[in-house]
């Protein structure tokens, strides 16, 4: 019964998806019906279930619905483009501190929202221009912006791949941000030097700086006040958890915002701007609500269960391979359809290990997920963006960092008890 429960899964997802042209999140919510359906499970508590799974990612939905208020914000006041500005200016002159800058302002959206779209549409548009500049063709431009933003979809403060795994496993967001920073953005850096370096080195880097220094940006202490708050109430409390209680990443994002508003450079209105942000980020928190659900209804009628006392019969080596198949490739459906469906289960599997690891690992194989077709998302919004009518052009430059990313993926696994020792 759990192999046809599990064909039956695959089968209604991948049809809606693949055949209706249904949204992945509509597809995960039938599917979940179906499943309930098939299993027996279609009675008066069902709605009970559901609607305990759609709250399962209540508190991830309020962190992504701030945090991208607070970037639509940042945008509308002018802190982005004086924050890219004032670091642009000052390591342009080098090409490999210019492109450790471009990186990091790349992720930086994403990072905050969890969103790698965030990233390519607001700091991957100012800079893209700038990426062109220093000589690189448009799909290599393209597949950097790329890269990074996807990075940054998986790098700290807000993991969401990280979010849907433990939340499965009862493993709290705690003690990811170290970790995460260690591993994403290092890689990130090597991929865009990878990627952009031999260009680089050859451009007249003092026109790209030339370019930003006559940018008319606004700045004062007022104007990054927002932004140095929100490190600090990130941070500190992190530092001294027993002296000063962490306010959570929502708080957080609120007083940032509310601050943004106070000392802008420019008016605008939080309403509409609030508004603009919501629409940006619900797909994400309706994907989120229908992976709670689909989660809640695999537990119920046992089929999480199965999934992982079978993958616990498997050899060692078997698993490293399916993850570093099965992760990627469901990605080009969705990339946190991946990390509920499959990322669950692994982590379940490999509860011998230390979870910050398995799960920070394993959200870095899922992220991989972002270039596979047919949906790559990142890297067709990027070559919307850019201008580039193929986005598989974008995705070649991309196929020996993503081979790295998924190798040190699967060392980290291997090696997850050494690795927490060493830096947890």
């Amino acid at each position: 019964m759990d192999l046809i429960l599990i064909v039956v899964l695959l089968v209604v997802f991948f049809a809606l998806v693949m055949l209706l042209k249904w949204p992945v999140s509509l597809s995960l919510a039938v599917t979940s019906i179906v499943l309930a359906v098939v299993a027996g499970q279609f009675n008066k508590d069902l709605l009970e279930h559901l609607t305990n799974g759609m709250f399962g990612y209540l508190d991830v939905s309020l962190v992504l619905i701030t945090a991208m208020i607070f970037m639509k914000v940042i945008e509308k006041n002018g802190l982005l483009a004086a924050l890219t500005k004032k670091l642009i200016v000052t390591f342009g002159k080098s090409p490999l501190a210019l492109l450790i800058v471009i990186t990091i302002l790349i992720m930086f959206p994403g990072a905050i929202t969890g969103s790698c779209s965030a990233s390519v549409l607001s700091t991957g548009v100012l800079l893209a221009p700038v990426l062109m500049q220093m000589n690189m063709p448009r799909h290599v431009a393209g597949a950097i912006i790329t890269m990074a933003s996807v990075y940054g979809m998986i790098a700290p403060p807000v993991n969401i791949i990280v979010m849907i795994i433990g939340a499965g496993i009862d493993v709290p967001y705690i003690g990811f941000n170290g970790i995460l920073m260690m591993v994403i953005l290092p890689l990130a850096i090597l991929s865009t030097l990878y990627m952009g370096y031999g260009y680089a080195r050859k451009a007249d880097l003092n026109a790209v700086v030339e370019k930003f220094r006559q940018q008319e940006t606004k700045s004062g202490f007022l104007l990054y006040l927002p932004l140095i708050v929100m490190l600090v109430l990130m941070i500190v409390p992190k530092i001294f958890p027993q002296q000063i209680p962490d306010p959570s990443l929502p708080l957080t994002f609120t007083i940032a915002i509310l601050l943004a508003c106070l000392g802008g450079g420019h008016k605008f209105s939080l309403p509409q701007v609030a508004r603009e942000g919501v629409d940006e980020i619900l797909p994400i928190v309706c994907l989120l609500i229908c992976v709670g659900m689909l989660l809640e209804v695999m537990t119920l009628i046992g089929l999480r269960g199965y999934i992982v006392v079978s993958m616990l019969s498997l050899p060692a080596a078997l698993i490293m391979l399916g993850m570093a198949v099965s992760l990627p490739a469901f990605g080009g459906i969705s990339v946190f359809g991946s990390a509920s469906v499959l990322g669950v289960p692994f982590a379940l599997a490999l509860l011998g290990s230390n979870q910050i690891v398995v799960i920070t690992a394993l959200s870095l194989i899922a992220a991989m997920g972002s270039f596979t077709p047919p949906v790559a998302l990142t890297p067709v919004v990027t070559a919307q963006v850019i201008g580039e009518p193929d986005y598989k052009k974008l995705i070649w430059p991309c196929a020996v960092p993503i081979a790295v990313a998924i190798v040190v993926g699967l060392l980290m696994i291997h090696f997850a008890e050494p690795i927490a020792k060493l830096v947890l």
